[in-house]
């Protein structure tokens, strides 16, 4: 019987330039747009923001050809432990026509409401804490955009994501999150993420415990770009790196 969750978290990147960046600077999070829908009938009824955030997923191999897919065929296997320990949590899916759904438009709305009449440390202590939950949130399901391609009527659900965000003070010079107009200009994005490496999501290669490029002519290449990161890993810790490459053909094919 296989299991649903996952001794590891998984996180995948389309291209193999990407995955090499992270072993070279360890994760560096990015600005990633997000929609919630919270009812039509609320007060509130959703709100959109990019926020900063690595992601990872909490899936069986056996059940990971569509993420894959999704997300792409080169990434990293973490351990468990290393990601509790690091403080990344799973997120809340959000249904629309839910409780807690009613919950956060009413939070959201006392909260601005508070900053309006009086922004004071503790209005924006509170505030700051309702951004960082809310950065955990997702919709249940809905319409994923990656590049120029749009996935429609996607169950994020079965993501089991698991998310890290750095946690960025009320008057931080970081934003704490960018609007849609802000991340849909390229050089206010760029800049933005630029200044999230301090935030970077460390991992020592012992963390590691499968390291996917697509196909099995890319074993040795890799291995070969593994070798040049010499700032990071001594040359044992590069033979055992080698050890716990794997394709995503073998993981489509076997399990």
């Amino acid at each position: 019987m296989s299991n649903i969750s996952s001794n590891s978290l998984f996180h995948f990147t389309p291209k193999r330039e990407y995955l090499i960046s992270i072993l070279q600077q360890t994760f560096v999070p990015r600005y990633c747009y997000e929609e919630i829908k919270l009812g039509d009938e609320l007060e509130r009824a959703g709100f959109e923001s990019a926020i900063p955030m690595v992601c990872f997923c909490d899936i069986s191999l056996s059940q990971m050809a569509n993420h894959i897919k999704m997300y792409g065929g080169y990434g990293l296997g973490m351990t468990k432990e290393w990601g509790i320990r690091k403080k990344l949590n799973p997120i809340i899916y959000v249904n629309p026509n839910s409780n807690i759904s009613e919950s956060v438009s009413q939070m959201a709305e006392n909260i601005y409401q508070a900053l309006d009449k009086h922004c004071s440390e503790i209005t924006k202590n509170i505030s700051d804490e309702y951004m960082n939950l809310s950065n955990f949130l997702k919709p249940y399901d809905g319409d994923f955009k990656r590049g120029n391609k749009i996935h429609k009527n996607v169950r994020f659900y079965n993501e089991r994501e698991w998310r890290y965000v750095p946690k960025i003070e009320f008057d931080s010079e970081i934003k704490s999150n960018l609007t849609k107009k802000e991340f849909s200009n390229p050089t206010i994005l760029e800049n933005e993420n630029n200044k999230l490496f301090e935030y970077r999501l460390r991992f020592k290669p012992s963390d590691i415990k499968y390291i996917f490029v697509e196909s099995e002519k890319e074993i040795h290449p890799m291995m070969e770009e593994l070798r040049n990161i010499k700032s990071r890993f001594s040359r044992k810790e590069i033979d055992v790196l080698t050890s716990k490459i794997i394709t995503t053909e073998q993981i489509k094919e076997d399990f």
